[in-house]
């Protein structure tokens, strides 16, 4: 791709992979584990914030930032996902989207520490990292490896746990598996590749605000699974990359690009409602 595309376009293929692990993420708890979030994005921030504070107010260096970012946004999502499990339906729903917002608040309000509403700015990785076609290489490599771990955990007896739980908790629980350890294991570790994503982002744009981690984020990411299609584990990554470019390229064409892109989504609920994966299967099949 950066051999063949203008930078502007490497810089939003970046932001595509960010978000299709994100979404992936997220989608280890929508498609395989029934469990809607609307505070996933909540962990994206913690993993960002706390890479991005390491490296301007402590000096670490930024690559180990990454993955401090990335343990604590596993912290931050075990001590949530503790709560969260205890509850399902639309108690798990509003649940994790106060916890989401607690942690929005955090940011917007700790100035001293977070820079509030004026964000975490000047928080570039040293040289070759600026240059857009060396961290897209990165990370690809870092996203790649992510989702791959990710597709092994979903296709293990630990995926096929978890889905029985999301089909039927009670029996599962009859044939021995201990449902809310599986879900919270699930949460735990969705939020902790959200963070990774997060920390990567970052550095990706040189600053952070507290936006990325409010419930639109989080609905950003859970619209990507229902537009690429929970059922498929290639589905959200598939919805990050239709709705990250039509918000890329349609600004560029006319200024209600919302209104169309409205009427985009509208209509993929209608012809495509499990997702678009799921109709290029019936097409291909």
């Amino acid at each position: 791709m950066p051999l063949a595309l203008p930078s502007p376009y490497v810089v939003q293929a970046v932001d595509v992979l960010l978000a299709a692990l994100l979404a992936t993420s997220l989608n280890l708890l929508v498609g395989y584990g029934g469990m809607l979030s609307l505070g996933h994005a909540a962990f994206f921030g913690v993993g960002g914030y706390v890479a991005g504070i390491l490296v301007k107010r402590v000096g670490l260096p930024w690559f180990a930032t990454v993955g401090v970012g990335t343990a604590a946004a596993i912290l931050a999502a075990a001590g949530i996902g503790y709560f969260c499990v205890r509850l399902a339906g639309a108690y798990f729903v509003m649940l994790t989207l106060a916890f989401g917002q607690l942690v929005y608040t955090v940011f917007w309000k700790w100035k001293e520490l977070t820079g509030g509403d004026d964000g975490l700015t000047d928080v570039f990785p040293p040289a070759p990292w600026t240059e857009p076609v060396m961290y897209y290489y990165l990370v690809l490599v870092v996203v790649g490896l992510a989702l791959w771990g990710l597709w092994r955990v979903c296709e293990s007896p630990f995926g096929a746990a978890l889905r029985a739980v999301r089909d039927s908790p009670h029996r599962a629980e009859a044939i021995g598996i201990p449902a809310r350890r599986v879900q919270w294991a699930a949460f735990t570790l969705s939020g902790g590749l959200a963070g990774l994503a997060g920390a990567l982002f970052v550095f990706h744009h040189g600053s952070i605000f507290p936006k990325v981690a409010g419930w639109q984020s989080s609905a950003e990411a859970a619209l990507m699974v229902v537009l690429g299609g929970a059922d498929r584990f290639v589905g959200p990554v598939v919805g990050a990359v239709v709705l990250k470019t039509l918000t890329f390229l349609a600004p560029r064409a006319t200024p209600y690009w919302q209104f169309f892109l409205g009427v985009l989504l509208v209509l993929a609920a209608f012809l495509a409602p499990r997702g678009l994966v799921e109709v290029r299967g019936r097409r291909g099949g």
